[in-house]
């Protein structure tokens, strides 16, 4: 079993979105960058989406990216789990946004495709 948040872990989202139709469907013509840290355990990912194409690799701090969500490792697993809801751990202020409201708006309902797809990869916590 893949140990979550780990670049094993990303891996496995990336292959899954890269074979998932609606994700493919739904990225076309989207160009964007997506960091996703763990603040308390120095864990940096960066998802890049072009034309549908997408990869997800580990990254260094100073890592500039058009959005960024960063947060505990502890808040990561509770939205991983559905035990609290992406929008409102950002909302909430458990996940750290940074990026354009109104673009990150545009995107949502493509962005919560991520979420539908992160749940369905069996993890260890």
């Amino acid at each position: 079993m893949l140990k979550y948040f780990t670049e094993e872990y990303f891996k496995e989202v990336e292959q899954k979105l890269i074979g998932d139709p609606k994700w493919q469907q739904d990225t076309k013509g989207v160009k964007t960058t997506i960091l996703l840290g763990a603040s308390d355990q120095s864990a940096l990912f960066l998802l890049k989406v072009e034309d549908g194409a997408t990869s997800i690799g580990k990254v260094v701090a100073g890592t500039t990216a058009e959005f960024s969500f960063e947060g505990t490792y502890d808040t990561w697993t509770k939205v991983a789990k559905g035990e609290v809801d992406f929008q409102s751990a950002v909302l909430k202020g458990l996940l750290k946004f940074r990026g354009s409201i109104t673009k990150i708006l545009f995107y949502k309902d493509r962005f919560i495709r991520i979420a539908e797809v992160i749940r369905s990869v069996s993890v260890e916590f």
